[in-house]
């Protein structure tokens, strides 16, 4: 069996030759319909890559009509061609895989607590 080759273009990848210092250009959309573009770490979390959005969105225009941090979360396009809330706040960017880096924030639908609560249930066969 032939030798496993990464793909030398894969930002992901531990090896990968974009970004010598470990940050990854990242764009962002708002829900105000703003496009901001961070350099963010490469294994930052998604909290802190929120921190960093939500510092950089107060010079842009429109950020009086957005809700609070607490609010919103990231969605993506991910390597699987799935798309993906990024709830876990606590994951890291190069585990999470963008298919490209762009990450959008969308407004929670609901409170976490009543979300994990709807997965238990279904995990233990309620309706």
């Amino acid at each position: 069996m032939p030798p496993a080759v990464t793909d030398s273009l894969d930002i992901w990848a531990v090896d990968s030759q974009i970004g010598a210092d470990g940050s990854i250009s990242v764009d962002f959309l708002l829900p105000t319909g703003i496009y901001i573009n961070l350099d963010v770490p490469r294994d930052a979390t998604i909290s802190h890559i929120k921190q960093l959005l939500w510092k950089q969105a107060h010079a842009y225009p429109l950020f009086h009509l957005l809700l609070e941090i607490d609010s919103y979360m990231f969605s993506c396009v991910n390597q699987t061609a799935v798309h993906e809330e990024l709830e876990d706040e606590t994951r890291r960017l190069c585990d999470v895989r963008p298919f490209l880096p762009v990450l959008k924030l969308v407004t929670r639908n609901c409170d976490p607590g009543e979300k994990l609560d709807s997965k238990i249930g279904v995990l233990i066969g309620k309706g």
